[in-house]
């Protein structure tokens, strides 16, 4: 809460300035935030639903977990190439390449569930959608001006998750439907991931329309791209991200599945419930760059973190669905409200010709750390249910804050990110 001012002008004042620099973004990052929706509302089915449709067809938890330590394979072999081909490529080019990609990777299980097929798909929708995300942050970082940075990441992420609530909602209404018209769950999965690959798929052509130009200079040579690091702080940036990596592996993929198995939802309600927490997330990554400048950003981060674990104590033990929600939509909102702030972060700390390899690279360790934890966590739900994993989340987002304030704590006022609203 704002203690700073009694004025009542005050908040409408810092609503204004952040509505003008929203409005006065680039044609680019206008562009970026339209195609970042449309391709949202793939992830966003992919996410709440391509479990609850795994599992429709007979899949056990931990064969999912595997399908999923897959795609964290893809996106771990993609993260440093993806770097090097940003750096040579327009943005446009390289979002909208992997925006088809991505879509059609979506519509595919279906027309084949085979497994054999289903793992190498999950591979290449890993690899896409990191490269998705590598090409963003230096996009972000050449498209806005400093000032603007933190809040055009908060934007598109919230962007994003706004497009999964949509995704969450919509894509289990059509389930609902065609399993009611057609008799099955999973025929009527099947309509709604299909249905969403094609609104994802007409994100292409705008991602296209951006002209922003490859990065200036010479282009780099591999060896270029991973020699001129320091290295060391590098570890610092990733290490705490690893640890969080790994405890989120264990859990937050199957939470689909955690109140499919322990409360008896459908696709349907799963859908509403995973929409309505996108709603408290939006306003995390919202609200965030402001936390960042009245806190400092490692502050923001740090706390966040740490006032999230009641809620996962909470998810672990719950036996009341209404309780159970509740943890779990405001988890989601503290540990989703850091990400523009850590991205931004990250991205302040190393020199400009840097940025799209140390986001990689930040990628690279966050897949390996997930690519461990989902299979792991697959197969521990399935022995042990879901209380173990999350009580082993806990200790490492524990483990992560501490580390991550003991690396950072110099620059609680990192100039950039602490003074955006």
């Amino acid at each position: 809460m704002n203690t700073e001012s009694n004025s009542p002008t005050a908040p409408r004042s810092g609503l204004r300035n952040w509505y003008l620099r929203v409005t006065g973004l680039s044609r680019d990052a206008r562009l970026y935030l339209l195609g970042g929706a449309l391709m949202g509302i793939g992830n966003g089915a992919l996410w709440v639903h391509l479990n609850l449709w795994y599992k429709a067809i007979g899949l056990g938890e931990q064969t999912i977990g595997s399908l999923l330590s897959v795609a964290a394979v893809g996106a771990t072999a993609t993260a440093v190439p993806a770097a090097v081909w940003v750096d040579r490529v327009a943005p446009g080019k390289v979002l909208a390449i992997s925006a088809t990609g991505f879509s059609l990777s979506l519509a595919a299980p279906i027309l084949w569930p085979n497994t054999t097929f289903l793992f190498a798909v999950s591979l290449v929708s890993g690899a896409l959608f990191t490269v998705h995300w590598v090409a963003a942050a230096p996009f972000f970082m050449r498209t806005a001006a400093p000032e603007d940075r933190a809040d055009l990441f908060g934007l598109a992420h919230a962007i994003e998750t706004v497009a999964t609530l949509v995704a969450a909602v919509a894509v289990g209404a059509v389930a609902r439907a065609g399993h009611d018209w057609l008799g099955s769950e999973r025929r009527g999965l099947e309509l709604g991931l299909v249905a969403a690959a094609i609104v994802a798929a007409a994100s292409a052509p705008v991602f296209a329309a951006i002209r922003c130009p490859p990065a200036p200079g010479p282009r780099k040579t591999w060896r270029d791209q991973l020699a001129a690091r320091d290295w060391r702080l590098l570890g610092k940036l990733v290490f705490p991200a690893a640890l969080i990596g790994i405890g989120a592996g264990f859990i937050i993929p199957f939470m689909n599945l955690y109140f499919r198995n322990r409360f008896g939802q459908d696709p349907q309600q799963i859908g509403t419930l995973f929409a309505a927490g996108q709603v408290f997330t939006t306003l995390g990554f919202l609200l965030g760059p402001a936390m960042a400048r009245r806190m400092g950003a490692v502050a923001a981060i740090v706390t966040t973190e740490l006032a999230s674990i009641p809620f996962f104590l909470t998810l672990a033990f719950a036996q009341s669905l209404p309780l159970a929600v509740g943890a779990f939509w405001l988890r989601g909102a503290l540990m989703q409200m850091n990400q523009p702030i850590s991205s931004a972060f990250a991205m302040e700390q190393v020199p400009d010709d840097q940025q799209a390899v140390t986001n990689s690279v930040r990628h690279l360790v966050w897949n390996l750390a997930w690519m461990f934890s989902t299979q792991v966590g697959g197969w521990w739900i399935e022995r042990d249910g879901f209380t173990p994993p999350i009580l082993a989340a806990v200790v490492l987002y524990l483990c992560a804050s501490t580390s991550f304030a003991w690396f950072f704590a110099g620059k609680a006022k990192a100039p950039q990110v602490a003074a955006v609203a």
